[in-house]
């Protein structure tokens, strides 16, 4: 039975990350529809969490921490892989998603039951460190690039989020 809820967890996990960055994709700071697919993204994010509390029969994690550090990683993951795909599309948004997004899911790793673990890990701090300045210059870089010479390398501007509407 224990493989049946892993595979549940499993997939209302991804399902949520996948909901949540569909609504960073597609407007999330401008239409009322994409805020609720946020929503369910973060409802079955935490219902996964809650199901692996249940079925472990020595769960060392708290319900609080899990579930307030729970909606930090799945917002920052949605963030961080909704503002990759779509990055050409809204270079100028995903600039600041994409480093807010690796940010918030390394801190909500640390803060969400690993911390022993990550104590254990001397690197830990330093990897996020380097790791969140590496991809915050790295979007600015490429959000630069796809803003500067969009229409040069044979895009329309129209199909650019950032000068036009969301699709």
């Amino acid at each position: 039975m224990l493989g049946i809820y892993e595979h549940v967890c499993t997939l209302l996990k991804y399902a949520g990350i996948s909901f949540i960055a569909g609504a960073v994709n597609h407007g999330m700071f401008s239409e009322q529809r994409s805020i609720l697919t946020a929503a369910v993204g973060i409802l079955c994010y935490l219902l996964a969490g809650y199901i692996t509390i249940r079925t472990q029969a020595q769960s060392e994690q708290r319900w609080s921490d899990f579930f307030g550090f729970g909606i930090l990683s799945s917002i920052g993951l949605g963030f961080f892989t909704g503002g990759l795909q779509h990055f050409p599309d809204s270079p100028l948004r995903s600039a600041w998603v994409v480093p807010l997004g690796f940010f918030l899911s390394w801190i909500a790793l640390y803060f969400q039951g690993g911390q022993a673990v990550v104590r254990k890990q001397k690197g830990f701090l330093l990897y996020g460190l380097l790791a969140c300045t590496l991809i915050a210059a790295s979007s600015l870089a490429a959000s630069w690039a796809l803003s500067h010479h969009w229409i040069e390398w044979g895009h329309d501007e129209h199909h650019n989020q950032d000068h036009d509407h969301d699709h």
